[in-house]
Parts: structure tokens; C-alpha cells; sequence
């Protein structure tokens, strides 16, 4: 990949932030500037509209990668709470006196002030959805079932974060200033011209200016990231990083290894091939079992050379391979380059990963692996279970990967480990994450 292609590529991850402010805030200035022209009956359905417009481009985005799609889903939600205000305000007026409810004189013949409900809304919504949505490791957490640190995602979480907070506190500044100008200078008999600047005009203005200082943010981020390589940022080494795990008899092979740490040398246990190679997006099994042989010495023996999942290193030009190397014997590693470890049963290799002995990738790759093989084993992909016993629990096997048809790189089998038939208030959960989860993407 070439610098001025990495450098495309990180400016349209940038600038997409930004159109999806532009777009999302837009229509919220637009609905502000019809409220003094749109009757309030007919002015609920114009936020409904706009909400589903948002919901649509929510949607269509929603299999895209690192789309930052964070501030159209907070304006949705508050374009639809925004709706049913309102609804809920015109049929109050139908079956009661609002007279009655004030405890003032109010001309239920003007227009909806609708920034005096807009802005304190998104700043609710946007507080809740920075407080609870916008984790670390939520947001990092990938297809591999494991918090990666890709440049791209780091860029998109902190660009995200940032218009959250800026759109947090725009909002609650607007909410505090239109409301203390209501209760001091407004009244309801007319909307003159002062009442227009600030239920109105200032809204817009204030737009305006924050798509100049968020343009002015993109392009410094933009020409910040061209004249650094990002790349060479964090990580020098473009190469792909193959790794195998070594299985025969149902036990893994692992060699032992040690740590310098400030209490002196500690040991944990990794897998024994773990090759770096030229770069590449895509890794053969033809590739890997040439790579294999040619690392070990093993020829013979070699039953299966199986993919497992593949990932985002930590630059635009890294990647890693996880792959599954089964030997039809134990014996098969005597007298290869890989002689010397030792072989372990599956409780071992837990007893190990519960003591913090197991290599951080090792243990991320085999919970990865359980994770789904289970979940594949007990539910269909939509959750729901394959057999009619409650949390029933299938045999896990370390011989049985290899003969498992199940796509380990497939992100669904991770969120119905997570959520499934077997969890509380299933069906509405489900329902409720389809439409909550492009919102980190």
C-alpha cells in the first residue's frame, strides 16, 4: 500500500466523521427552522421522517467497518423521543385546558418552540450514549473477539468520543440559555424578534460554526497523518505475523518461555510456531503448510493444516493468521526444529491460563475459539437453541476442531455467545441490539 493510497484511506475515515455530523445535525437545524412554519399538528411527522431517514443510513452502513456512526444514532433516538413529545404535547392540548396545566395564559396558536425540548433531548441522549456506550474496550472489540488496536479503529473511537462530548456539551450550553431566556424574557402571546435569534437562529449559527471548527479538526488530523506514516507510527515492521496451533490425541503443543518482569524471570507457555512472514491480506492453507514444514521439519505426520480466523495487526499494513496444525502423533515433533515442548490436556491448559500463564495471544485465540466452537454447537445463528434442554452445554474436545464446519471468522457467532435464548428477556434484547449495534461501527 502506498503512502498517498494510506494517506486516502485515513482521510475518508476522517471526513466520514465529519459528513455524518454535517448530515445528522442538518436536519436537526432544518426541523428548528420549520417549526415556525409547520403547523403543530403536522410537525411530529416531520421529526418522525427525519428520524427514519437517519435510520435508513444507519442501516445501509450497518456491515461497514469503522463508519463512526455514533452521532446519527444519538440524533435518531432524539428526533424519535423528540416526535412523541410533541404527540404527546398536541393530544394533551386536544382533551385538556393547557391554560389549566401552565398556570399561565398560553396562545396554543404559535408554532412549536422546539429548541426548548430539542437540545436538553440530545443532551440527554448524548450523555447516556457517552457514558455507557463509548467504553474502550466495547468500542475495540473486533470480529476476533479480542480488543484490537488498529490505527484506523483508534482514530474512529477518538473522533467519535470527541463529537459525542462536543455535541454533549453544545447542547446542554443551548439547553441552559434558551431556557433561562424563556423563563426571564419570553412570553407566549407573539415571537418577536429576540425570541427568533434565540429559538431559531442561534441554533443555526451554532451549527454553522461547528462544521467550520470540525472541518478545520479533520483537516489538521488529515495532514498530520500524511506527513507522519502511519504505519511506521506503530509498528515498524510491516509483515504478517502466521501462527499455528499444534494439536494430536486431544493435547495442544506448547513450548515454554520466559518473561522478564521487575520480580525476575517468569515463564509462560506459547505455541511453538509463531512465524512472521511478508506481508499479505490473504494466507493460503497451501502457503501456511509449505511454511510449516519449512520453519519445523516436519513432514510426515501432518494430518491437517486447517484456517481459523485472521485479524488486524496494529497499522494499515499488518496482519495475522491463526491457523490449526494437526500431527497424527505426538511422536511426530521428535527430532523437528520444535523439539522440547510439552503436551497438554485441555485442563492444564486451563489451570495455566488461570494462573496468567499463557501468553496474551495464545489465551485470546483459544477462548476465541471456544467461544464460538460453543456457541455454533448450542444455538443457530439468530440465538436460538439447537436443542430443547436450557443451557445445555456440548462436549468441547481439542480433536474435534478440525472436523467442526463452523466460520471462526464470523463476528455473529461472538454476539450469540454473548447473547442467545438461554439469557433473560431474550427476543426483546435481540431486537434491541440489531438496532443499537451499527452505532459503534
Amino acid at each position: 500500500m502506498s503512502t498517498s493510497t494510506k494517506s486516502n484511506v485515513i482521510s475518508s475515515y476522517i471526513m466520514t466523521t465529519w459528513r455524518h455530523w454535517a448530515f445528522s445535525l442538518g436536519l436537526v437545524c432544518v426541523m428548528v427552522m420549520l417549526s415556525t412554519l409547520v403547523t403543530r399538528h403536522f410537525f411530529p411527522y416531520i421529526a418522525f421522517a427525519f428520524a427514519a431517514l437517519l435510520a435508513v443510513m444507519i442501516y445501509n452502513r450497518r456491515n461497514r467497518r469503522n463508519q463512526g456512526l455514533a452521532i446519527p444514532y444519538i440524533v435518531t433516538v432524539s428526533l424519535l423521543i423528540e416526535g412523541f413529545l410533541l404527540t404527546g404535547f398536541n393530544l394533551t392540548v386536544r382533551i385538556t385546558d393547557i391554560y389549566e396545566l401552565a398556570g399561565t395564559p398560553v396562545n396554543d396558536e404559535l408554532p412549536f418552540i422546539v429548541q426548548l425540548s430539542m437540545s436538553p433531548v440530545i443532551s440527554l441522549v448524548s450523555g447516556v450514549f457517552m457514558l455507557r456506550r463509548l467504553g474502550r474496550g466495547r468500542f475495540f472489540r473486533t470480529r476476533a473477539g479480542r480488543s484490537d488496536v488498529s490505527l484506523v479503529q483508534r482514530m474512529v473511537w477518538q473522533e467519535t468520543r470527541y463529537q459525542t462530548r462536543l455535541l454533549f456539551l453544545i447542547s446542554l450550553g443551548m439547553s441552559v440559555a434558551e431556557w433561562i431566556y424563556t423563563y426571564f424574557v419570553f412570553t407566549s402571546v407573539s415571537i418577536n424578534k429576540p425570541d427568533m435569534f434565540f429559538f431559531v437562529w442561534m441554533p443555526v449559527i451554532v451549527y454553522a460554526l461547528s462544521l467550520v471548527y470540525l472541518g478545520f479538526r479533520c483537516i489538521s488530523l488529515w495532514a498530520f497523518y500524511s506527513q507522519n506514516d502511519p504505519v511506521m507510527m506503530l509498528n515498524p515492521h510491516r509483515s504478517s505475523i502466521v501462527r499455528f496451533l499444534i494439536v494430536s490425541d486431544d493435547t495442544l503443543y506448547l513450548s515454554r518461555h520466559q518473561l522478564d518482569v521487575k520480580q525476575g524471570m517468569e515463564p509462560y507457555y506459547d505455541t511453538p510456531v509463531r512465524l512472521r512472514a511478508p506481508y499479505t491480506d490473504k494466507f493460503s492453507d497451501t502457503d501456511a503448510m509449505s511454511l510449516f514444514k519449512k520453519y519445523t521439519g516436519i513432514d510426515a505426520g501432518i494430518e491437517v493444516v486447517k484456517f481459523l480466523f485472521d485479524g488486524l495487526g496494529h497499522g494499515l499494513d499488518n496482519s495475522f493468521f491463526h491457523y490449526l496444525c494437526v500431527l497424527a502423533s505426538p511422536a511426530d515433533v521428535k527430532g523437528s526444529r520444535i523439539e522440547g515442548g510439552q503436551w497438554m490436556s485441555l485442563d492444564e491448559i486451563r489451570r495455566l491460563d488461570y494462573g496468567h500463564r499463557l501468553s496474551a495471544e495464545l489465551s485470546a485465540e483459544l477462548v476465541h475459539i471456544y467461544t464460538v466452537a460453543m456457541a455454533w454447537k448450542s444455538y443457530d445463528i439468530d440465538g436460538n437453541r439447537r436443542y430443547s434442554i436450557k443451557n445445555y452445554r456440548p462436549t468441547y474436545r481439542l480433536c474435534d476442531i478440525k472436523k467442526w464446519n463452523v466460520d471462526y471468522t464470523d463476528s455473529r457467532w461472538l454476539k450469540v455467545a454473548r447473547l442467545n435464548a438461554d439469557k433473560p428477556l431474550f427476543r426483546l434484547r435481540r431486537f434491541l441490539s440489531r438496532i443499537t449495534s451499527p452505532s459503534l461501527q
